[in-house]
């Protein structure tokens, strides 16, 4: 038994398990989140426990004013994540024609340098 505990007072088994969890991560099997979906998850769970709350009460107009909002922030995280999507694909784009800009510009060095060599 002691050949399996370290000096930090682990046992083998579980540095195994945090090294699979550390492994999952940085092959990007746990799904990563982005600062607004993790804020509005958390603000749509409470809207949720509110909502539930009030339907105890029967307070419609409070369900409708609180279904709303959470409509209106999922729409929001939508929005947002399609222009971190736009934005990714425009920087690849842009990738893309600085390599093109970059084959341009030495494809006319060398017609430069045959124009030069031709005089």
């Amino acid at each position: 038994m002691t050949g399996n505990i370290d000096a930090f007072g682990n046992d083998m088994a579980q540095l195994k398990a945090l090294m699979q969890v550390i492994d999952e991560i940085t092959q990007h099997k746990v799904p990563q989140y982005e600062m607004h979906e993790l804020t509005s998850k958390s603000a749509l769970r409470e809207l949720q426990f509110l909502i539930d709350d009030c339907n105890a009460l029967d307070d419609s107009d409070m369900i409708d004013t609180l279904n709303q909002t959470r409509i209106e922030i999922k729409y929001l995280c939508s929005i947002v994540n399609d222009l971190r999507e736009r934005v990714n694909e425009q920087k690849l784009e842009n990738e893309r024609l600085g390599e093109y800009n970059d084959y341009l510009a030495t494809e006319n060095r060398r017609l430069e340098m045959e124009l030069h060599r031709a005089d």
